[in-house]
């Protein structure tokens, strides 16, 4: 329930806000998420804030495939392969 509440408490669009988005990001540096598109469907999001990613959490780039369509994220702890796809609708800062 209170991890529902953390996904899903401002789910509008901050492209207006020129934020990066997380397959935008460089190695090397920290980022914190701070929200997804309207674009993603909610069972994304939904998997998304269960496998850690929830707003304000610091994240980092592990790598990236050679074609760049699949990228590592290092957060809490772990490292998480995602598509790239799936990337564009999570917005850091």
């Amino acid at each position: 329930m209170f991890l529902d509440y953390l996904c899903f408490k401002k789910r509008t669009s901050l492209v207006r806000y020129n934020m990066e988005n997380l397959s935008n990001i460089k190695k090397n540096r920290t980022y914190k998420i701070v929200g997804y598109s309207d674009n993603l469907p909610i069972k994304i999001v939904r998997r998304l804030c269960d496998l850690g990613l929830t707003e304000g959490e610091s994240v980092a780039l592990g790598g990236r495939s050679l074609l760049k369509k699949a990228m590592l994220i290092k957060v809490r702890g772990y490292l998480l392969s995602l598509k790239s796809d799936i990337a564009r609708g999570v917005f850091v800062q």
